[in-house]
């Protein structure tokens, strides 16, 4: 009887870190006009119910000085509910509501890719001014240790 219920035990406590691990998906993508994208969900009863920490690097702009790339790496936006249809949209502004953010997306085959739009517009300091991204499609796959 003790080896039975130390042989549970001992499956009880190697399942555990398995179901907090599976309970976060990672996706790394492109944005199609150039640059990269990555970002986690969180996953409650198998069901995808937040996306968090997207982040973007080195996506073209133009603003009335010339071509630029813009970054989010390091301040990502607030969190965004994935609906029923397993849509997530967000609208963000900062730096006084002189940068705006729009995010768009979609997963996709059981949760194994991504894909939607963003838009990044706004005053990026000194003579950066009036940026536009344009309305960008970015696609991603899930991957990492625990996807």
């Amino acid at each position: 009887m003790k080896r039975v219920l130390i042989g549970a035990g001992l499956v009880v406590a190697l399942a555990f870190p398995a179901t907090i691990i599976a309970g976060i998906r990672h996706y790394e993508g492109t944005v199609d006009e150039g640059g990269t994208t990555r970002f986690v969900t969180k996953v409650r009863h198998g069901e995808t119910i937040k996306v968090r920490q997207f982040v973007f690097k080195h996506v073209p702009m133009q603003c009335d000085d010339g071509p630029s790339t813009v970054d989010d790496v390091g301040t990502p936006p607030p969190a965004m509910r994935v609906n029923a249809r397993h849509r997530f949209q967000g609208n963000f502004s900062s730096a006084g509501g002189r940068k705006h953010l729009h995010i768009d997306g979609k997963l996709k085959h059981h949760g194994r890719k991504a894909e939607g739009t963003l838009r990044v517009r706004g005053d990026f300091g000194g003579s950066s001014t009036n940026c536009d991204t344009g309305s960008d499609h970015w696609s991603a796959k899930r991957g990492g240790s625990s996807g």
